[in-house]
């Protein structure tokens, strides 16, 4: 709120509007806080609901191939991870550290102890590095990398690279549109 009133100071009292100035006192804006429940809680229903079958298929991972596909859903199931991360540094700027802090320590997906939940953590964090540098503008990098780890043979590495953008690109969306 504070940020508003000092933005209608500046503007001598008045704000603009859609047909000219607007008054200040008639003015009210009032702003949105979140708390880390309210945002982890959307994602972990969000989450539990993702299962990545399409996505599968479409990069050509077979119900047969169990140990590729298990591969592939723990590695989607990390980027997802990954990109709330990124929306939520997108969405709210100055709690996202905490958000995410505060998902790491008490969510069930990397609160645990055991291997499995560190494996997460590794993939989560290199993921989360590979989106550092440009954000949500690009997902090459990403694709690039998810592509090698998941590709039998080096000719395959090209052809998933674009799906694969694609699909991370989609599920970044629906990360975003889902977020509170």
């Amino acid at each position: 709120m504070a940020q508003t009133e000092s933005a209608i100071e500046v503007l001598g009292g008045m704000a603009p509007g859609i047909g000219g100035a607007v008054d200040a006192q008639r003015l009210r804006v009032s702003v949105a806080h979140y708390t880390a429940d309210e945002v982890i809680r959307p994602f972990l229903g969000l989450y539990a609901c993702l299962d990545f079958k399409a996505e599968l298929e479409d990069i050509g991972v077979t119900r047969m191939q169990f140990l590729r596909r298990k591969k592939a859903l723990r590695e989607f199931r990390a980027i997802s991870v990954a990109l709330w991360g990124l929306a939520l540094q997108k969405s709210f700027p100055n709690d996202a550290v905490d958000f995410f802090a505060e998902f790491r320590d008490t969510g069930p997906i990397l609160s645990g102890r055991d291997a499995e939940t560190a494996r997460m953590q590794e993939r989560v964090d290199k993921y989360i590095e590979l989106l550092v540098p440009k954000g949500d503008t690009d997902f090459s990098p990403l694709a690039d990398s998810l592509a090698q780890t998941l590709a039998l043979h080096a000719r395959d590495v090209a052809r998933l690279r674009l799906r694969l953008a694609l699909i991370i690109r989609n599920l970044y969306v629906l990360i975003f549109d889902k977020l509170v």
